[in-house]
C-alpha cells in the first residue's frame, strides 16, 4: 500500500518549511519512526521520521525547496493494506454503523456542535487506525483532555480533533486527512502510552502517513531559522498575492503576523501575503494597517484592550467545602522535576542588590521604541543579554552534568529557559542562540513565546534545549527566593521587584541621598558542578552591566 507522507501541522502560524537534507533516498528500505528528512520551520529544525517500515519510492521535494503544509513530501510503500468497506460487516451491523458520541465526549466540546454522522465509506476507502505520536523527546505518555468531534464526524484534513496533554503542554492533534471519524477508542481523563490508537478514520483514496515532526536533539544549536519571524522584510521582496490559506480554510501566516493582527483587530483573510505561496508576514499586516483598511468586522482597529488576566476566579458551587483535582499531567511532573532537583543538585544561593535606576530609564526609551514597531519592551530582554554576557565570562555556570559518561558539559551558546507562569503550571519554553541576538529581537521572540505558552500552543521542542534558565516573579512581587534548579542544568537566576528607597550617591561635590531603584537578583548553581565563588562573580558581573546598561551594546 502506497502511503503518501504530508508536511503536517505541526504548529499554529507554522505555514511552510524549508527541505534541509534527505536522510534517505529513493529504494531505500525504512524502519518504523527512523529519520527520512530535515525540515526547517521558522522555529527550528527537526528530523521528520517514517510513520511505519516501508519502502521509498518517491521523494516529492529537493534540498532548499520550501513547501507549504500539506505538501507531500514522500511515498512510502507498505505491506499493510487498508482495510475497505467491502470486507467490513454490512452496514446494517449495529458494531459498525456510527454511533452517538460518548457523553463525556459531547460534555467536552460544548463549543464545537458534533457534524452530523456520515454514511458508510464507498467502495475504495481506507481506515487510518491513528496512534498518539512521539512527541517529544521523554514524552511517553499523554493524557487526553476533551474530545473536539463525536463518532460519525466529518472531519477535514488538519481539523483538530482531540486535545492531549503530556508532560509538556496540552496540543491539539489533528486529522491525517479528510474523512469520518468511525470510532474513538480513548475516553477523556484517560492516560496512554505513546503508539496508543486514539481513533479510527475512514477516507477514500491514497491513505497520507502523518507523525508530527521530532524534536530537534537536547542542546543542539539552532540554525538562523530560529531567529524571530518578526525580522524586517521589505514589502518589495515579493510580490503580494492573496493570503494562502489551509484545507480547511486557515490562512497561513507567521505568528508574528497572528500577534500583531490580533492586537490591532485586523482579520487576516484581508490581508495579501508577500510570503512564499501567499504565506501572510508581520510586514503584511503593519502595511495594512498604515492604509487604513478596515479592521475585522465589529472590531475598532485600535490597540487591543488589555489583556485578561492568565487566571479567573475559582467558581465553586455554594456550600462547596473541597474540591479535589487529579494529582497528573503538568502539575506532576513539575513536582517530579522539583523533588529530582532538591535531591539530585546541591543547591547554593548567592543574592546580590543592583541600583536598576539606569536600567528603568533605558528600558524606557526602549519601550517607545519598540511601540513603534509592534513590540513590548520588558525588563527581561536586558535580563537576558546580560545573563548571556555573564555567562560567556564564566561558562562554569553554562552547562550539565552528563551521567551516562560523567563528563562536565560547557555549552559555548546559551539557550536560556524563562520559566513561565501559566493555567496549568510553570513552563519553561526555551529563547536560543540569545548571545547572537539584539535587545529588540529577544523582546519580539519573548512575546510571542510567552503568548503561545500560556495559550497552551507552545511545542514540544521549544520546552527542550535549555543550557541555563531564568525565572522572574517581579512583577508579581516579592524581593528574594531562592530558585530551584532546572535539572540537570547547573544554574539558575531569579529576579526580583524593583523598589524606590533611599540611596547613598556618589558626586563629585561629595554623597548624597535620593530616590533610587533598586534589585535584587538571586543566582542557585549545582554546588557539585562549580563553585560559589563561580556564583558570586557571576551576579556580580550581573550588577555591573544592569546597572550601566549601556554596556549591554558592547
Amino acid at each position: 500500500m502506497a502511503l503518501e507522507f504530508k508536511l503536517p501541522d505541526i504548529g499554529e502560524g507554522i505555514a511552510e518549511g524549508e527541505i534541509v537534507k534527505w536522510l534517505v533516498a529513493v529504494g531505500d528500505v525504512v524502519n518504523e519512526h527512523q529519520p527520512v528528512v530535515e525540515v526547517m520551520t521558522d522555529k527550528a529544525t527537526v528530523e521528520i521520521p517514517a510513520p511505519q517500515a516501508g519502502k521509498i519510492t518517491a521523494l516529492r521535494a529537493k534540498p532548499g525547496e520550501v513547501v507549504p503544509v500539506g505538501s507531500v513530501l514522500f511515498v512510502l510503500e507498505t505491506s499493510a493494506k487498508g482495510p475497505t468497506a467491502a470486507s467490513a460487516p454490512a452496514p446494517s451491523k449495529p458494531a459498525v454503523a456510527p454511533t452517538p458520541a460518548p457523553v463525556a465526549a459531547k460534555a467536552a466540546a460544548p463549543a464545537r456542535a458534533p457534524q452530523p454522522a456520515a454514511p458508510l465509506p464507498k467502495s475504495g476507502a481506507n481506515t487510518i487506525a491513528f496512534k498518539l505520536p512521539d512527541i517529544g523527546e521523554g514524552i511517553a505518555e499523554g493524557e487526553i483532555v476533551k474530545w473536539l468531534v463525536a463518532e460519525g464526524a466529518r472531519v477535514s484534513e488538519h481539523q483538530p480533533v482531540v486535545e492531549v496533554m503530556t508532560d509538556k503542554a496540552t496540543v491539539e492533534i489533528p486529522a491525517p486527512a479528510s474523512g469520518t471519524i468511525i470510532s474513538i477508542k480513548v475516553k477523556p481523563g484517560e492516560v496512554v502510552p505513546i503508539g496508543t490508537v486514539l481513533f479510527d478514520l475512514t477516507t477514500s483514496g491514497p491513505v497520507p502517513a502523518f507523525a508530527p515532526a521530532s524534536h530537534a536533539p537536547a542542546h543542539a544549536q539552532a540554525p538562523a531559522a530560529a531567529a524571530s519571524p518578526s525580522a524586517a522584510i521589505p514589502l518589495a521582496a515579493a510580490p503580494a498575492t492573496t493570503a494562502a490559506r489551509t484545507g480547511n480554510g486557515r490562512v497561513l501566516a507567521v505568528p508574528s503576523a497572528r500577534r500583531v493582527a490580533r492586537e490591532l483587530g485586523i482579520d487576516l483573510a484581508q490581508v495579501a501575503g508577500s510570503g512564499r505561496s501567499g504565506v501572510v508576514r508581520r510586514a503584511d499586516v503593519e502595511a495594512f494597517a498604515k492604509r487604513g483598511a478596515p479592521a475585522a468586522p465589529g472590531i475598532a482597529a485600535a490597540p487591543a484592550a488589555p489583556a485578561k488576566p492568565v487566571f479567573a476566579p475559582v467558581s465553586v458551587p455554594p456550600g462547596t467545602r473541597e474540591t479535589r483535582t487529579p494529582f497528573r499531567g503538568v502539575r506532576r511532573k513539575i513536582a517530579e522535576a522539583m523533588t529530582r532537583s532538591k535531591s539530585t543538585a546541591a543547591h547554593f544561593t548567592v543574592v546580590e542588590e543592583l541600583d536598576a535606576t539606569e536600567l528603568v530609564k533605558t528600558r524606557e526609551a526602549a519601550k517607545a521604541i519598540g511601540e513603534k514597531q509592534g513590540i513590548r519592551v520588558t525588563y527581561m530582554p536586558f535580563i537576558m543579554k546580560a545573563t548571556a554576557i555573564a555567562l560567556a565570562e564564566y561558562p562554569e555556570l553554562n552547562g550539565t552534568l552528563d551521567e551516562k559518561t560523567q563528563e562536565l558539559v560547557r555549552f559555548h551558546y546559551v539557550n536560556l529557559g524563562i520559566a513561565t507562569d501559566t493555567p496549568n503550571g510553570l513552563i519553561v519554553p526555551v529563547i536560543r542562540e540569545v548571545q547572537s541576538k539584539g535587545l529588540m529581537q529577544l523582546a519580539s521572540e519573548l512575546g510571542e513565546m510567552a503568548e503561545r505558552t500560556r495559550s497552551g500552543k507552545v511545542k514540544p521542542e521549544e520546552l527542550q534545549g535549555g543550557t541555563f534558565t531564568i525565572t522572574n516573579a517581579g512583577n508579581i512581587g516579592g524581593i528574594l527566593a531562592t530558585p530551584i534548579i532546572n535539572f540537570p542544568e547547573i544554574g539558575i537566576l531569579g529576579v526580583h521587584r524593583i523598589v524606590k528607597r533611599p540611596g547613598v550617591v556618589e558626586t563629585s561635590m561629595g554623597d548624597k541621598i535620593e530616590v533610587r531603584q533598586y534589585m535584587n537578583l538571586s543566582v542557585s548553581v549545582d554546588h557539585r558542578l562549580t563553585d560559589g565563588a563561580n556564583a558570586a562573580r557571576f551576579v556580580v558581573k550581573m550588577k555591573q552591566l544592569l546597572e550601566n546598561p549601556g554596556l549591554l551594546a558592547l
